[in-house]
């Protein structure tokens, strides 16, 4: 039986992929069980909710199926570029006894054996090709949610309203999700990129990583603007519902 597992993977290797793996395919879980209102995540799930109902009160909804549209080219745009890097990555795979030969010439790289190295080039294609997936995903939530528009009644009464725009913006955030997830990609592609560098370039990077998104998701000024505007748009669709449909569509 052929060993897949390179000779020269060390233990803190070891460690560093099993680190990165939990960090890479776990983040969106973690931030989705913690379910803190205090998340980026969390809030905007509100916001998209209050953008549902308010898009409900409109006749015309042609700018709130354009906003999503901007959402699905940057989806669009970031698929594309994925599909790119993947079939670079695949050309160095193809002629891997260059790019080794060049790679063992530079001084800040960590030296290893062929495989090892070769193992490192397949995660990163791992990654990418799971950033592409994300990212047709994506695209593809954000045309049903398109469409959802689309079909969205006219003037529904409360209860009717309450259940579209629930289910329009769950739909939103899915898609979102699987976009965020998508962008996640190229971030944790530098964490593989550090392996080259060794096995603690590898672990220290990784958790750089996980640390700048928990910050940005929680202690960023963004968070704290987005707490502040989830708030207020919150108290505004907790009012009362006797307003007229013109000051429901103005804010």
């Amino acid at each position: 039986m052929i060993d897949l597992i390179p000779a020269d993977l060390t233990v803190l290797d070891r460690a560093g992929l099993c680190w990165f793996l939990a960090v890479w395919l776990g983040y969106g879980r973690l931030i989705h069980g913690l379910r803190s209102r205090r998340s980026i995540t969390a809030r905007l799930r509100g916001v998209r909710r209050t953008w549902m109902l308010r898009m409900l009160g409109r006749d015309n909804r042609i700018t709130d199926a354009s906003l999503i549209g901007h959402t699905l080219h940057s989806a669009t745009f970031f698929a594309s570029t994925t599909m790119v890097a993947l079939a670079a990555l695949l050309g160095v795979l193809g002629g891997f006894g260059h790019s080794f030969a060049a790679l063992g010439e530079l001084a800040f790289t960590a030296r290893t054996s062929r495989e090892l190295a070769e193992a490192k080039v397949v995660l990163l294609v791992l990654v990418f090709a799971h950033t592409f997936l994300k990212l047709t995903w994506a695209i593809r939530q954000l045309n049903y949610c398109i469409a959802l528009i689309g079909a969205a009644p006219l003037k529904p009464g409360p209860a009717t309203r309450d259940t579209v725009a629930e289910h329009v913006s769950a739909v939103l955030s899915l898609a979102v999700g699987s976009f965020n997830a998508g962008i996640r990609g190229y971030y944790f592609a530098f964490a593989v990129l550090a392996w080259l560098l060794g096995s603690a370039a590898f672990l220290l990077v990784t958790a750089g990583i996980l640390a700048m998104l928990l910050w940005r998701q929680f202690g960023s000024e963004t968070a704290d603007a987005m707490r502040l505007s989830h708030a207020a748009l919150t108290d505004d669709e907790a009012a009362p519902e006797d307003r007229s449909g013109a000051a429901v569509a103005v804010h």
